[in-house]
């Protein structure tokens, strides 16, 4: 069976009149992370929830494939704020995803699942704790962990590090490598920050507009390198890249495609 678990070929979306993604295609394997960047307004969150089947009105095709032969795939997504819910616990939130989908009786395994991926998150030792005994990085690993414990064949990522300080960011980016090497999903992360894209990513997608009436595409696709100081020139070359490529956007639009 194929390692592919997410082909991406999205030809064109709008909203209104307006044109905001075009010519999309990029594929994504099982244990590889993607970093997807550009402009603020550029159609990024809007792409992510087409992969996310949040989003069904496009022209395209989006094929999701499943780990196991003949099912399908499951797709979890983390957010930027952890979104848990203030009255449960961090195992009751964490629970929350497979009580979501369960149609039957509660599974007793589900108690188990809940455990392991806890402790690949590191918080075992907070498992009674509630969402206000929480530091901001502590939250996350909850909806990372939330997102973990059925087993997806994709993880998105929308810009899930950006309120945090350098530290839980870099801790969280080695515990989201891991996760996807262990789990073999295919992770896609939205993010506005190259460093962290070239840090993160096994590839990385900047998209990019010709003009301020052209939806946005993929203009640059990399690999990031190992060497630190070619991947700080890749860092530069990216940030130079959106800032030819941005173009104004009226405030109506750009609040639409954040």
């Amino acid at each position: 069976m194929t390692s592919e678990r997410l082909h991406v070929q999205l030809k064109q979306k709008r909203i209104g009149a307006n044109i905001i993604l075009r010519d999309i295609d990029f594929h994504v394997a099982a244990g590889e992370i993607v970093a997807i960047l550009g402009a603020s307004g550029c159609g990024k969150s809007t792409l992510l929830r087409a992969i996310g089947n949040l989003d069904r009105d496009f022209d395209g095709r989006i094929a999701r494939h499943a780990a196991t032969a003949g099912a399908s795939a499951k797709v979890s997504m983390v957010y930027q704020e952890a979104r848990l819910m203030p009255w449960l616990s961090v195992t009751e939130n964490v629970g929350f995803a497979l009580d979501a989908e369960s149609t039957n009786s509660p599974n007793p395994s589900n108690g188990a699942a809940i455990e392991a991926v806890l402790g690949e998150v590191g918080l075992t030792d907070a498992a009674t704790f509630y969402p206000k005994s929480l530091s901001g990085g502590m939250a996350q690993r909850v909806s990372i962990a939330r997102a973990l414990v059925r087993e997806p064949d994709i993880l998105l990522m929308d810009e899930p590090f950006s309120a945090l300080d350098v530290l839980t960011r870099r801790r969280l980016y080695a515990l989201t490598r891991d996760v996807t090497a262990r789990h073999r999903t295919a992770t896609v992360i939205v993010t506005h920050d190259p460093d962290e894209a070239v840090t993160l990513a096994d590839r990385v997608l900047v998209l990019g507009r010709d003009g301020e009436l052209a939806g946005a595409t993929i203009r640059t696709s990399l690999v990031p390198s190992t060497d630190l100081a070619y991947r700080a020139a890749q860092v530069e070359d990216i940030i130079a890249a959106l800032d030819a490529w941005s173009q104004p956007t009226n405030t109506s639009l750009e609040t639409a495609t954040l």
